[in-house]
């Protein structure tokens, strides 16, 4: 990469509530780290977030502030919620007017508070999820001026807003999320038989109940597959839902009446477990049932060249390209027969995880998303 000015300095703003953590962090703090981690050499970055214990801390300069127990307390006030987010923004005003370009995660009201606080250098907004679909046309009008880049995580998310802006829609641009594919690599060796694996937040909309109701169907034809169902509720913490009773009740019946192997591993650690699963599993499963953005589990899985069935909502079917089975997660035949297809057909597994390899490292690879984002700096 061709260095930067030493004097370019960028500060990231997370949400107000999101930790700059391994752990306690989500996609958003992630993105951050390994992007700018990759170019600490060309820019001088600053995260801005949340109170974060040193110990949980990505390695990257953080900065906080103890105004989040006003904001806090703003929060739970009914007809005083509205100012929360400029008090917390004010917080770092003297701090980012030395800032060369602001980064906003997923905060386009931001972009206004900051101008009318007085920042006047570049503003790029990025966004990984539909917080500008619901805007009318005149809104994103008044937005765009306010700042120089919109950058996106998929076609299918820049669709929802830029055909009611063409002003906004020229500024727009379209960054893939990455993987680390020296972390997420294959491992043949380590490759289970019939192992169908999913991992992601435990809830309705990401399709867990539908997994397990398409895994009963592949039991009639593969009695001894397996399938192995991470995650939790939310980062960091799991609560006992009724909808997480009902996907493990459903469980149970299985084990019970047909011997089923399920398995619920709970949390798992990103860069110390997740890859090991990617790398054991015969199949992914991402069957979520609203319009995901990109779905980042997809292409690390993909970096362990292990085959995928995603759902065709949102932006799973552009991730996955020509590299993986899209199936209508609501429909649980086509679901169990996706899977069968793949469990009954090694040549194609070999196929799909070769593809789903190449895919990996010529598109996703955080060192090409870096360069990428760093060309969108010094634009």
């Amino acid at each position: 990469m061709p260095p930067a000015s030493p004097s370019l300095k960028v500060g990231v703003f997370l949400s107000s509530r999101e930790q700059f953590s391994p752990y306690f962090g989500g996609a958003l703090a992630r993105w951050t780290y390994e992007v700018y981690s990759r170019l600490r050499d060309h820019i001088d970055v600053t995260v801005f977030g949340y109170p974060t214990a040193a110990d949980q801390l990505y390695n990257l300069p953080h900065r906080t502030s103890g105004a989040w127990r006003l904001c806090n307390l703003v929060s739970q006030i009914p007809g005083a919620r509205r100012w929360e987010e400029p008090l917390w923004l004010h917080a770092f005003s003297r701090p980012f007017r030395q800032l060369d370009i602001i980064h906003i995660h997923n905060r386009p009201q931001w972009v206004t508070e900051l101008r009318r606080q007085g920042y006047r250098g570049r503003i790029l907004l990025h966004l990984q999820n539909n917080h500008l679909g619901h805007w009318t046309t005149p809104m994103l009008d008044a937005l765009t001026p306010q700042l120089d880049c919109v950058a996106v995580c998929s076609t299918f998310l820049r669709e929802t807003f830029a055909s009611r802006c063409p002003a906004i829609a020229a500024k727009t641009k379209v960054i893939f999320n990455g993987v680390d594919t020296q972390l997420f690599h294959p491992q043949e060796s380590l490759r289970q038989p019939k192992t169908v694996f999913f991992v992601g937040r435990f809830d309705p909309e990401k399709g867990v109940l539908q997994l397990v109701q398409a895994f009963e169907q592949l039991l009639s034809r593969h009695p001894d597959a397996k399938l192995v169902i991470g995650g939790t509720t939310g980062f960091g913490v799991h609560l006992e839902t009724p909808y997480v009773r009902q996907v493990r009740e459903l469980a149970q019946s299985l084990q019970q009446t047909k011997k089923a192997n399920i398995t619920f591993p709970g949390y798992i650690h990103h860069d110390k477990d997740l890859p090991g699963y990617f790398q054991r599993a015969t199949i992914f499963a991402c069957p979520s049932l609203f319009q995901e953005p990109f779905g980042l589990v997809n292409a690390e899985a993909m970096a362990c060249a292990t085959p995928v069935v995603g759902s065709n909502r949102g932006g799973i079917p552009e991730a996955l390209g020509e590299a993986g089975i899209v199936i209508n997660p609501e429909n649980v035949q086509e679901f169990a027969a996706a899977l069968s297809r793949l469990l009954d057909n090694s040549q194609l597994r070999t196929q799909l995880g070769a593809a789903s390899l190449s895919r990996s490292r010529e598109i996703f690879d955080w060192s090409v998303i870096a360069q990428t984002w760093l060309e969108t700096l010094q634009a």
